[in-house]
């Protein structure tokens, strides 16, 4: 269970992603500058990430597709992998992601959003790989993934974000405070708490002439940001 927002800027975009984890599950290392110009957190348990920015300002977010049926025995690799590798070049991600056999993944939905995206320039591209093809999806200003009650989880959290966001004037304070609000608890909630589970991290993402990752682990209570100058794609 994960749940993506964003808004465009005149010279970028800004997105905020909660990741939702079992709260088994190992704590994430925070977000570094990696040798493939690129900056991400790392998931102990599969080695990728959920969340990652190039430094030419290209960003991809994961969602793991629940509702897909798929063939567990046929998943070969970590779908956390696909970020790190798509970011390894300058070469758009979608572009790759046609013509990568991704048949060894099990089921995803994948956020990108282009180095020269700002509000008069460029389209967010949203698809989904559900274990037999590659799918475009409708983009919205919201995006969410769970396990369970997906239909109720998307309504309840929907209503949520329509009363804290004035996409007509949209500004950071309103979808960090949708973010990290507990207004209403349980699995509904964007800023989840279950028996079971919560919303482990929270990021904030900024691209313009500079690059921001921001980025609160709820578990450890720790704040961490990273900034770098946004480089020309080649």
């Amino acid at each position: 269970m994960c749940t993506l927002s964003y808004f465009l800027t005149d010279d970028g975009y800004e997105l905020f992603f909660n990741r939702d984890e079992q709260k088994t599950r190992e704590m994430a290392i925070a977000p570094s500058k990696h040798t493939d110009n690129a900056i991400y957190p790392i998931d102990p348990q599969g080695g990728g990430t959920w969340l990652g920015v190039s430094h030419w300002g290209q960003t991809l977010a994961l969602l793991n597709d629940y509702q897909s049926a798929f063939d567990i025995t046929a998943v070969k690799h970590s779908r956390g992998l696909l970020i790190p590798h798509l970011l390894s070049n300058n070469t758009p991600a979608l572009s790759q992601l046609k013509n990568m056999d991704l048949s060894g993944y099990a089921p995803f939905k994948l956020c990108i959003f282009p180095d020269k995206l700002s509000l008069n320039n460029g389209h967010i591209a949203f698809v989904r790989w559900d274990s037999k093809q590659l799918i475009d999806c409708q983009v919205e200003s919201l995006a969410t993934s769970s396990g369970v009650e997906l239909e109720t989880v998307t309504q309840k959290r929907k209503q949520q974000f329509k009363q804290f966001i004035d996409l007509r004037y949209p500004v950071s304070e309103q979808f960090l405070a949708f973010h990290y609000s507990k207004a209403e608890q349980g699995q509904y909630g964007v800023n989840m708490q279950r028996e079971d589970a919560m919303t482990v991290s929270i990021s904030h993402i900024k691209v313009g002439n500079t690059i921001r990752f921001n980025y609160f682990d709820k578990q450890s209570q720790l704040i961490s940001s990273i900034t770098c100058l946004k480089v020309a794609a080649a």
